[in-house]
């Protein structure tokens, strides 16, 4: 696994030894970034983040501040291991780094207590069916998105039930084999956001 784009271009990311930990591919990764476009000073939270990849990618095209949230020890040993190599401390409460050893259900809650919101939600959580909706219930609950922000799933081409009620629109959908990427906008005020068909299928 290597950065694509930005001050750490080309810079590889420790891949895990375990297949317990299932990291974003290079391609989906770098359809990921195309959509969501310009990240300078945009605010980003990686839930389910594994090795720190989409982090570190979020990271290198200028996004500030960064939340990576994790609970399984394994993948929390590989995060602080890639943070290192990068010359990032998630440890330094003035960084602009940090790493939320928790339950994404507990992190979306500590978030919103805290009165975060931000610009970009990611999450990769593991393929099964309901991950999606859980999801977009927890976004519901707590609230931590910006107005005009975006969240970004990755999800298993089975896992497509959407939560009732869900507020934010669908703006993109695109699917690689067995993998969907689907990004929701916090819609601006005044704004129209139609949900787009879903895109063919890549290469």
């Amino acid at each position: 696994m290597r950065i694509i784009s930005g001050k750490y271009r080309s810079r590889a990311v420790k891949a895990p030894k375990s297949q317990n930990i299932r990291p974003t591919s290079d391609k989906v990764k770098g359809a990921l970034f195309n959509m969501l476009g310009n990240l300078y000073d945009c605010s980003v939270v990686d839930f389910y983040s594994g090795t720190g990849n989409l982090a570190l990618e979020a990271i290198s095209r200028g996004a500030a501040p960064v939340v990576l949230v994790e609970r399984a020890p394994e993948s929390l040993k590989l995060i602080q291991e890639n943070l290192e190599a990068f010359g990032l401390n998630p440890r330094d409460l003035k960084g602009s780094v940090q790493l939320m050893a928790q339950d994404v259900s507990k992190a979306f809650y500590l978030l919103h207590q805290g009165g975060k919101k931000f610009d970009i939600l990611l999450a990769d959580p593991p393929y099964e069916k309901g991950a999606l909706k859980r999801l977009q219930n927890l976004l519901m609950e707590y609230p931590i998105l910006k107005e005009g922000g975006i969240f970004a799933i990755e999800h298993g081409s089975d896992d497509t039930e959407l939560a009732p009620d869900f507020p934010y629109p669908m703006v993109r959908q695109k699917k690689y084999g067995d993998t969907y990427l689907t990004l929701f906008k916090y819609p601006l005020p005044c704004e129209t956001v139609e949900s787009p068909k879903e895109d063919e299928n890549a290469d």
